[in-house]
């Protein structure tokens, strides 16, 4: 090849298409980058955006299900739980986040884009904790104003049996609903960095953080609540509650267990990454 035909290859629009932080590098610039990815991903909009929509929505029609009696409650909610009517969509908000997280990563192994992105960051254990944060951060966000938008549609909906945020309990409950969303979130960029399959990570998801509590209740009764109250889905959850039943673990107690399982897929997930070839 000329140096006339090298040039024009070289300074041809799109030529060079490598993922790249802004001028300066280091851990700024590969967070802005990671932003930037997810950020021009439609599929994070209308994941986040359907979830907070879908835990209003829930949450009007539970309120005012509820409001029939004992035989109008939602299954599996109480009917003497304002709190937890109003929030009781968080479930469903934490299946699509934890599916986006999913997504996100293995979208990398089906385009090939992550062998560019390991590339330019050979450590690669940095690009696995600036996804996750990333999405954290955007998920938390939104996941917490559609709790905060959530309960007081519920309230409103139950008028004078309604409770205030300010009640003992409630507010670590609705900011709970958010932290909980996005633990599980991050939870599915973990299992997508681990078994970089889309559909093996969506379902090693869904059975692990909600098919295995139902499991659970199979259990001899003698030691199977024991077992089910430490099951990630199930201990994360007690922080969405305002108050805990005997036998199960204390709101930040819980959600400490899920932040440990969090902690140690995520250190999974970089030795993983860095033993494997891309």
């Amino acid at each position: 090849m000329s140096d006339r035909t090298s040039t024009r290859v070289l300074d041809a629009p799109g030529a060079d298409r490598a993922p790249r932080g802004p001028a300066g590098g280091g851990p700024g610039g590969l967070v802005a980058g990671q932003w930037a990815a997810v950020r021009s991903l439609r599929t994070t909009w209308w994941v986040l955006g359907g979830a907070s929509v879908a835990m209003v929505l829930l949450s009007l029609l539970f309120t005012a299900t509820a409001g029939a009696g004992d035989q109008g409650a939602p299954p599996g909610l109480d009917p003497a739980d304002p709190v937890g009517l109003s929030l009781g969509g968080y479930n469903l908000a934490a299946l699509a986040v934890g599916v986006l997280g999913v997504l996100l990563v293995t979208g990398e192994y089906t385009s090939g884009t992550v062998r560019v992105l390991f590339a330019a960051v050979p450590r690669r254990w940095p690009v696995l904790l600036a996804r996750s944060g990333v999405l954290a951060v955007v998920t938390l966000v939104a996941t917490s104003l559609a709790a905060l938008a959530a309960f007081l549609v519920g309230q409103a909906a139950l008028g004078d049996t309604g409770v205030s945020l300010a009640d003992d309990g409630v507010a670590r409950a609705v900011l709970g609903a958010g932290l909980y969303v996005t633990a599980i979130g991050v939870l599915g960029t973990a299992l997508g960095w681990l078994l970089r399959s889309t559909g093996g990570a969506v379902g090693t998801l869904f059975g692990v953080v909600f098919l295995l509590p139902v499991l659970g209740g199979l259990l001899p009764s003698s030691w199977g609540p024991d077992v089910v109250r430490w099951l990630p889905g199930q201990a994360g959850a007690s922080i969405v509650q305002v108050a805990t039943g005997p036998g199960e673990l204390a709101p930040w107690t819980g959600f400490g267990v899920l932040c440990g399982y969090l902690a140690v897929l995520l250190a999974a997930a970089v030795v993983t990454v860095r033993r494997r070839d891309a």
